[in-house]
C-alpha cells in the first residue's frame, strides 16, 4: 500500500477509505517509458470494465456493497485478481501495440501498458448477459460518479498528454461527467473502436485502426 500513489483519489467524498485503497488491484498500469521516453508523450489508453461471470464470490451486482459495503472479503476474490489487473496482457489490445510500434516505426511493446498507461473505467465489474459484457446495462448513478471521480483523479497526478478511450460508451460517460462537474483538461480526449471487433476496427470509415493511428501521429510522437 505504501506505493499507491493515488490513495486520496475519491477519499471521504465517494468512497470513504479511497476508491484505489478499496481497490487495489485495479490501479492503472504503466511503466517508465510512460514518463520518461524521448520518443512520445504520455499516453492514457481507457478501456471500459472487466466483467465477472455468474457465481463468481462477490457483491459486484450491487452498487452500493461493491462501493460502499462493509464486507470488504467479498470484493475481488482472490482467483480474480489478476484477471481484472490492468497489468494483465489482453490478446486483443496487440492490435494497440502494433498501431503504435507502426507509428514509431520500430517494435517497442508487446504490451500497451509497456510506452502507455492502461486503465478500466468503471471500477465495478460487468454482469455477462447472453455474452453481452457491455458495462451499459449494469451502470449505475454511483458507478458514474466513482468512475468520473477515478479518471480526474488520475490524470490530475500522472498528466497525459493524450487520453484515448477504446470504448465509445465510457468514453461519452466520461465527457457527460465532466459537463455536470464543470471540469475541463487542456488536453484531447477522444475514443476509438474496442480492437476486438475485426469489422470496426478495420473498416476503413470506422473509428478504429486508422483514428487511432492518426491521434497517435499527432498528439503522441514527439516531432
Amino acid at each position: 500500500m505504501e506505493n499507491n500513489k493515488y490513495v486520496n483519489i475519491g477519499k471521504d467524498q465517494i468512497v470513504k477509505e479511497g476508491i484505489f485503497v478499496r481497490f487495489t488491484e485495479l490501479v492503472p498500469a504503466s511503466l517508465e517509458n510512460y514518463w520518461n521516453s524521448t520518443k512520445h508523450k504520455k499516453l492514457l489508453i481507457v478501456g471500459e470494465s472487466n466483467y465477472f461471470d455468474d457465481g463468481v464470490d462477490s457483491v459486484f451486482k450491487d452498487p452500493q456493497a461493491w462501493y460502499k459495503g462493509a464486507d470488504k472479503q467479498h470484493l475481488i476474490p482472490e482467483v480474480k485478481k489478476e484477471d481484472v489487473s490492468n497489468y494483465k496482457g489482453y490478446k486483443t489490445f496487440d492490435r494497440l501495440c502494433k498501431s503504435m510500434n507502426e507509428v514509431l516505426k520500430e517494435t517497442l511493446c508487446e504490451h500497451v501498458y509497456e510506452e502507455a498507461m492502461f486503465y478500466n473505467y468503471f471500477l465495478r465489474p460487468a454482469t455477462v448477459r447472453k455474452n453481452n459484457r457491455s458495462f451499459k446495462k449494469d451502470c449505475s448513478q454511483l458507478d458514474r460518479d466513482v468512475a468520473g471521480s477515478a479518471l480526474c483523479g488520475i490524470i490530475e497526478l500522472d498528466q497525459p498528454d493524450v487520453v484515448i478511450f477504446v470504448s465509445k460508451y465510457a468514453h461519452s460517460e466520461f465527457m457527460k461527467y465532466m459537463g455536470l462537474n464543470g471540469l475541463s483538461y487542456d488536453i484531447p480526449i477522444d475514443f476509438v473502436n474496442h480492437p476486438a471487433v475485426h469489422f470496426s476496427w478495420n473498416h476503413r470509415n470506422g473509428n478504429g485502426k486508422q483514428k487511432f493511428e492518426r491521434l497517435l501521429r499527432e498528439y503522441w510522437i514527439v516531432k
